[in-house]
């Protein structure tokens, strides 16, 4: 049911951070009291849904606290956590407990630079403000961080003897809709009942894992949310063996409990083409890999859009505009059809595509995988947003 395709990844929206006089005397302000203030060096980072192991430092340095201090509109509960990560309260300059696996992410590598003129967010009153934020910065690991993607989803189906199974992939965009592949939804005898949030680890729930400094970090059980509704996109012919317009919504029947596990991904704007991104590395990420039931993740290249055109027409399929293609530089298969090709620009994960289609056996050079182009369908998709 899913035809295969390999790992992929991403993140949301973070405003350019600023160390202004007037940003530090906020902090300040925000951060005048504290009684559980912490020590000097390691220490315990408390977030909305947990806690992870941290480390004392200038609140100028952390980028996870000074996130929060960059926008416009803090709320009451944020400036509550401002103050709860106070530590070293006799030095004279503001110190933080910033979040340890985000410091010891930042040195790995610096990311390839996205430099696309029409590589944007896409903002509407029901997509959220906040959106593919990234926790820390790429690693050469297949397997991803317990945190790493909270916008991947896994869609529930339930056959006609009533087994439920999780057999295709899909992206969170806001608190009540996901994205997958039409291809996913019309499934003969198989319904599409749930989709599961905050997964990691399909073997356990919760999901637990060691730290650097292996102290255990748990994420909160998954949420299986029923669903409401989906909309498949009209023009969808599943009889087309190009398969365009292979792109669905699904909308959740309670709004999905955002947090730090569960957050949702950013939208493009709608000026992103698709010979922008050639040669282009992104990222993906699933649970299709054999080896493992945790979530895998990879990078992958974008193919310019004629050499996938030449590739695949030799076997009758016609891919457009509307499409795009990568190519995997891993040994298996990670992310599930339905799932993102991702793209990280400006602290934040975009998503560029949803996995369609690709060669078997998965992977085979020279041969890329074919995803939904995203910022093709955004006026679709937010023509069917509702409240």
């Amino acid at each position: 049911m899913t035809r295969r395709t390999r790992s992929v990844r991403v993140r949301g929206t973070v405003e350019t951070f600023t160390t202004s006089v007037f940003v530090v005397s906020v902090a300040i302000c925000l951060l005048t009291l504290s009684g559980n203030a912490q020590l000097v060096g390691e220490c315990t980072t408390t977030a909305a849904d947990g806690a992870a192991p941290g480390r004392c430092m200038p609140l100028l340095d952390c980028e996870f606290f000074m996130r929060i201090l960059s926008k416009k509109n803090i709320f009451e509960s944020e400036r509550a956590l401002l103050r709860e990560n106070r530590c070293d309260m006799q030095n004279p300059n503001v110190q933080i407990c910033c979040p340890l696996d985000l410091l010891n992410r930042g040195t790995d590598r610096e990311r390839r630079p996205v430099k696309t003129r029409g590589l944007a967010v896409s903002t509407h009153p029901l997509l959220p403000q906040t959106c593919g934020v990234a926790k820390w910065e790429q690693s050469e690991n297949i397997e991803s961080k317990i945190d790493e993607y909270p916008w991947l989803v896994l869609i529930e189906f339930t056959k006609e003897n009533k087994e439920k199974i999780h057999a295709c992939g899909g992206v969170l965009i806001s608190e009540r809709y996901v994205l997958t592949a039409a291809h996913c939804i019309r499934v003969p005898t198989w319904e599409v009942t749930a989709v599961r949030l905050g997964e990691w680890d399909t073997s356990t729930n919760p999901d637990c894992t060691l730290t650097l400094n292996k102290t255990t970090q748990c994420a909160p059980p998954y949420q299986d949310v029923p669903v409401e509704e989906i909309i498949v996109h009209p023009l969808y012919d599943k009889q087309n063996q190009s398969q365009l317009n292979d792109i669905a919504m699904i909308r959740l029947r309670i709004p999905a409990q955002i947090g730090y596990y569960v957050q949702p991904i950013c939208l493009p704007s709608q000026q992103l083409h698709a010979d922008e991104l050639a040669d282009l590395e992104v990222e993906v990420g699933g649970w299709k890999a054999k080896s493992s039931t945790r979530m895998n993740k990879g990078k992958a290249v974008v193919m310019p859009i004629d050499k996938c055109q030449e590739t695949y027409s030799n076997h009758g399929l016609r891919i457009q505009s509307s499409q795009l293609c990568g190519t995997a530089n891993t040994s298996e298969c990670f992310g599930n059809a339905g799932g993102p090709l991702m793209i990280y620009k400006d602290k934040t994960y975009i998503l560029g595509g949803v996995l369609s289609f690709g060669p078997v056996p998965c992977p085979t050079v020279g041969w890329p995988d074919v995803y939904t182009r995203v910022s093709s369908f955004v006026e679709w998709i937010k023509n069917n947003l509702r409240a």
